[in-house]
């Protein structure tokens, strides 16, 4: 009795150690693969993909580098901000993940460059890691401006249409919209907010700067291998994304802050990379029109535009998604 008591616990043993093995493994190739509403996405879009064993490594800090005199960009943390320095205060684009910590290191960031309080942000769009701080600069008596679409993605955007919302939570709602334009001054600074059209989402701003000719992007422009996303659930268009870079290109800048990526771009790569949009747009209306599935539409693109990354269509996105760009391609007059 004694020696058959002593092999089932040991066989009880082992399969609780294979049990546990098993789900560590699981839970070190399960991450990283929710971006469900863009949640979550400003860490690198990706940097603990499936398949990797071992524990992730820790995300890079946030840091600060000047792109001109008076112009800087800070990285990591969410979606890239831009920090534009007058004598008067301080303008910046974009706010990073939603959390004290990720506030309070932007403000640490940009303190290291100007004492001067922040007097205006602008919000390029809705997915918490450009829009998650709103709600501290509100609190804070700042104007946090932001395209009226952005404000309506928050209340009723989603395919539930209940709002947006990610793992980290729901930003705050901002205390100025505007439709089409915004044009602020700050001692020499001017900045002109502008919404052009539906692109990664239906509430977009771009951001142009024209005493220094920079123009901020938002996710309109990225440099990760993740590529272009339109946020279909959250009124984004793949075929009016091109459309909506091509108004940009008609302004007067040689500088563009990506949404993500560690470096400034010039306007040629912002030119470049609206041909390959504009080139992903017609064939897959081409395609579409010839009655090709949405799986080889996808396919096809996907192979002939490999410089674009795992671009809206690929890799993260959803199903759900898939038959959003399928009806919009399929439904092109």
């Amino acid at each position: 009795m004694q020696k058959k008591l002593v092999m089932i616990l040991l066989a009880a043993a082992v399969a609780m150690s294979t049990t546990f093995s098993l789900y560590a493994q699981g839970q070190r190739e399960g991450r990283g693969g929710d971006d469900k509403k863009g949640a979550q996405r400003g860490e690198g879009k990706g940097d603990a993909r499936g398949g990797q064993r071992g524990a992730a490594p820790p995300p890079p800090p946030i840091t600060i580098k000047m792109v001109k005199p008076g112009v800087y960009m800070v990285v990591n943390g969410g979606g890239n901000s831009t920090v534009r320095v007058t004598d008067q205060g301080i303008i910046l684009v974009d706010t990073k993940n939603l959390g004290n910590q990720f506030y309070n290191d932007l403000m640490a960031q940009i303190k290291t460059v100007s004492s001067q309080p922040v007097k205006y942000v602008f919000v390029t769009h809705v997915h918490q890691d450009h829009a998650g701080n709103i709600g501290k600069f509100v609190e804070s008596g700042v104007q946090v401006i932001t395209n009226e679409g952005l404000k309506k993605n928050l209340q009723t955007g989603g395919a539930d249409g209940k709002g947006y919302t990610s793992n980290a939570g729901k930003p705050a709602e901002p205390n100025v919209t505007y439709t089409k334009s915004k044009k602020i001054k700050l001692d020499s600074a001017t900045a002109v907010a502008y919404h052009f059209g539906r692109a990664p989402t239906g509430g977009d701003t771009v951001v142009y700067f024209p005493d220094v000719k920079v123009v901020c992007m938002g996710d309109e422009f990225v440099t990760l291998p993740n590529g272009p996303n339109a946020d279909y659930p959250f009124g984004g268009s793949v075929l009016e994304f091109p459309k909506v870079i091509a108004q940009v290109l008609k302004l007067d800048f040689d500088t563009v802050i990506p949404g993500h990526g560690n470096d400034p771009m010039t306007k040629a790569d912002l030119v470049a990379y609206q041909k390959k949009l504009d080139a992903i747009a017609k064939k897959a209306v081409e395609l579409a029109k010839k009655g090709t599935p949405k799986e080889q539409i996808r396919q096809q693109i996907q192979s002939q535009t490999p410089e674009m990354g795992t671009w809206q269509m690929t890799g993260l996105v959803n199903d759900a998604r898939l038959d959003m760009f399928y009806n919009e391609v399929k439904s092109a007059k």
